[in-house]
């Protein structure tokens, strides 16, 4: 409802429960799953022009707030040199 600065007349309610039926959505925390993200994390780095943000990226449990700012943040890393970028052709063309 207030996500974002964003308001709303409604509200969505949602309620996430666990379980060990089926495909597991989070990653047990152990070595096994530690050394295999290891590997993931590095063939992600490899990847370019590719970025990987949330639960699944980060092979851990974030709420939703933090996977939100996982990926704000991510954002704001991918675009940062675009930026930098602009602001210094701007300051050249300016300064000529």
């Amino acid at each position: 409802k207030h996500l974002l600065n964003q308001t709303s007349d409604h509200t969505i309610y949602f309620i996430e429960r666990s379980t060990d039926e089926g495909d597991p959505y989070y990653p047990v925390p152990n070595q096994e799953n530690q050394d295999l993200f290891q590997k993931y994390k590095e063939m992600a780095e490899k990847e370019d022009g590719v970025s990987f943000a949330g639960r699944l990226a980060n092979y851990k449990y974030f709420n939703m707030d933090d996977a939100i700012l996982n990926a704000l943040e991510l954002f704001d890393e991918d675009t940062a040199a675009m930026f930098d970028k602009k602001t210094e052709e701007n300051s050249v063309v300016e300064s000529e």
